[in-house]
C-alpha cells in the first residue's frame, strides 16, 4: 500500500495549458536575452578591435598633410613632436643654468619665456612641428633641383659630432680645426705691428712696484672621442631616441640629413641674394642731445650691478646704438653671440653706436640740463670751430653725448645703407669726404657728421653678412612657402599623439 502510494507521488503532473504558454514565453525571453548579450558584447568588442586598428595603425598611417604632391604621415609628425619637445626641455634647462650664472639679470627670460610657452600648448608645439615638416619638404625638392646632396659620411660625421658633446669630448676633424684656428690667429698676432712705446730709462729709479695679475688658470682640453666611447654613445642615443619618441637611429640620421641638407641650401640662396659687398661710409660725429621737460625717474637709464663673466651670452633683446643705430638693425638674434669679458652694464639694454659689441662706458648723460635751442646753438658752435680750423675729434671727445662713440673722437667706423636712423644715414651718404653737416635733427638730438671715406664696394663684416644671408634664406623659404598648395589638418589637436591631446583639452602641461 506504501510502495504504491510512493509511485503515485513519484509521477510527473501534467502542465496546464497556461503553465505550458508562461515556461514557453520564459524560455524565449531568456533566449532573446542571451542572443542580445551576445550581440551587444560581440559589437562591443568590434568596436574596441576597429579602434585600436583605427589607433595604432590606420591614424598613425594616415595622411596628416600635403605639400605640392608630396604627404607628411601622422606617425612621422608624432615621433617628430617628441623629439622637438625634448629639445626645447633641455634647452630650457640649459637657458635657466645660464640665466643663473649671470645672476639672474634677465639676460635669457625672453628665450625662458617662449619655450615655457611652447611647451605648455601642445598645440603650438605640433604647429611648430608641423611648420618645419613643410618647410623640409620644399627644402627638399629645391635642393634636388638644384643638384644638392648630403652623403651618407657628412651624415655620420655630424652625428659623431652630437655623440661627441654627449661624452663631453670633441672628434678629430674638430680638433684639428681647433688646432688650424689656433695656429691662424697666432700667425695673424706674429704679422701685427704694434704702436711704438716710449723707451724706458733704466737709469730711473723704480720707486714702486705693480703687483703682478694671476696667470688664468687654462680652459680644460676636451679629449678627442674614441671609437669605443663612439658606439657607446650611439647605443645610449638610440636608446634615448626610442623612449623619448619611438624613433629609430635610421630615422634620425634622416633629420641630420636634412637639417645639412637645409644649411647647404640656405648657403647657396644666401649668396645669391645678399652680396658681398655694399656702398658704405666711414664717417664721425658728435651728438648734442636736449630735452623740453625734465626725465621722469621712470625714464632715465639706470646702470645695473657690473656682471662678469666668460660665458657666451645669446642675445635676445635689441642692442641699441645711442643715437645712431636705427631698431632693425640693432636686433640682436638668437643666433647672435656676445661675450662678456668685462663689466655688461645698463637694465635697459646694451648701448652702443656702431660696434653692437661695445660695453658702455660712463655714466650716461643727463639732457635735462639743455633745451632744444641750446643745443641747436651749440651745435652750430661747434661746426663754425671746426671750420676754422679745431679738430673735429677733440670736440667730440670733449662735447659729443654719444658715449659709445665719443672717446674715439665721435668714429662710427663703417657702415652700409640701412643701419642708422634715416636723417642720419641721408646726411652721411650725401656728404662728400671731409664735409661737415649743418646740425642733423633726429629723435636722439642734433648730430654734426664729417664723412671720412666712402666706398661703393666696401666688405661686409663677417658677421653681417651671415645675418643677411640667413635673413635672405628664411625670407625665401616663407616666398616658397606662400606658393606651395599646402593642405593642413582642420583639427590639428586631434592629430596630436593621443597622451599630447589630453593635455591639450585639459589645459595642463605636458
Amino acid at each position: 500500500m506504501a510502495r504504491r502510494k510512493k509511485r503515485a507521488e513519484e509521477q510527473p503532473r501534467e502542465l496546464t495549458r497556461k503553465e505550458v504558454r508562461l515556461n514557453a514565453r520564459t524560455r524565449e525571453r531568456n533566449q532573446k536575452l542571451i542572443i542580445g548579450t551576445g550581440i551587444a558584447v560581440g559589437l562591443a568588442l568590434l568596436v574596441i578591435i576597429f579602434g585600436a586598428i583605427a589607433e595604432f595603425a590606420i591614424k598613425p598611417n594616415s595622411t596628416l598633410a600635403r605639400v605640392g604632391d608630396e604627404t607628411i604621415v601622422t606617425r612621422d609628425f608624432w615621433k617628430r613632436v617628441y623629439l622637438q619637445r625634448s629639445r626645447l626641455q633641455n634647452q630650457l634647462i640649459q637657458m635657466q643654468q645660464l640665466e643663473q650664472q649671470f645672476g639672474g639679470q634677465g639676460f635669457f627670460t625672453a628665450q625662458i619665456n617662449q619655450i615655457q610657452a611652447t611647451l605648455s600648448s601642445p598645440f603650438a608645439l605640433g604647429v611648430q612641428v608641423l611648420d618645419q615638416m613643410i618647410n623640409e619638404v620644399i627644402i627638399r625638392k629645391e635642393a634636388a633641383a638644384r643638384g644638392i646632396t648630403v652623403s651618407d659620411e657628412e651624415v655620420e660625421a655630424a652625428l659623431r659630432e652630437e655623440v661627441a658633446a654627449m661624452q663631453g669630448a670633441i672628434t678629430v676633424p674638430q680638433a684639428t680645426a681647433t688646432a688650424e684656428a689656433a695656429t691662424a690667429a697666432t700667425a695673424t698676432a706674429a704679422s701685427w705691428t704694434p704702436t711704438p712705446t716710449p723707451t724706458i730709462d733704466v737709469s730711473v729709479a723704480v720707486t714702486a712696484t705693480a703687483t703682478p695679475l694671476p696667470t688664468p688658470a687654462p680652459a680644460p682640453t676636451r679629449p678627442i672621442l674614441t671609437d669605443s666611447q663612439y658606439q657607446e654613445g650611439l647605443a645610449q642615443l638610440e636608446q634615448s631616441l626610442q623612449e623619448i619618441a619611438g624613433m629609430s637611429l635610421d630615422e634620425y640620421r634622416e633629420v641630420i640629413r636634412i637639417r645639412l641638407l637645409s644649411d647647404k641650401l640656405a648657403e647657396v640662396i644666401g649668396k645669391e641674394r645678399v652680396a658681398e659687398t655694399e656702398e658704405a661710409v666711414h664717417a664721425r660725429h658728435i651728438l648734442i642731445r636736449f630735452t623740453e621737460t625734465p626725465p621722469s625717474p621712470e625714464t632715465s637709464l639706470e646702470v645695473s650691478p657690473t656682471l662678469t663673466s666668460t660665458v657666451p651670452l645669446t642675445a635676445s633683446a635689441a642692442i641699441t646704438a645711442e643715437g645712431v643705430l636705427s631698431d632693425t638693425a640693432a636686433d640682436a638674434t638668437a643666433a647672435s653671440t656676445i661675450t662678456a669679458t668685462g663689466a655688461v652694464s645698463a637694465t635697459a639694454g646694451i648701448t652702443a653706436t656702431a660696434n653692437l659689441s661695445e660695453t658702455v662706458q660712463g655714466e650716461p648723460v643727463d639732457p635735462s640740463l639743455r633745451t632744444e635751442a641750446e643745443a641747436l646753438a651749440l651745435a652750430q658752435e661747434l661746426r663754425q670751430r671746426i671750420l676754422d680750423g679745431e679738430d673735429f675729434a677733440t670736440l667730440a671727445q670733449e662735447y659729443s653725448d654719444d658715449p659709445g662713440s665719443a672717446a674715439n673722437g665721435g668714429d662710427l667706423g663703417w657702415f652700409g645703407r640701412g643701419v642708422m636712423v634715416p636723417a642720419f644715414e641721408e646726411a652721411a651718404f650725401s656728404l662728400a669726404v671731409g664735409e661737415v653737416s649743418e646740425p642733423i635733427k633726429t629723435d636722439f638730438g642734433y648730430h654734426l657728421i664729417e664723412v671720412l671715406e666712402k666706398d661703393p664696394n666696401h666688405p661686409k663684416d663677417e658677421s653681417t653678412l651671415a645675418n643677411e644671408r640667413r635673413q635672405a634664406f628664411q625670407e625665401w623659404l616663407q616666398e616658397q612657402v606662400a606658393a606651395t598648395p599646402i593642405q593642413r589638418p582642420d583639427d590639428l589637436v586631434s592629430k596630436l599623439p593621443r597622451d599630447l591631446q589630453s593635455a591639450s583639452l585639459s589645459g595642463l602641461t605636458p
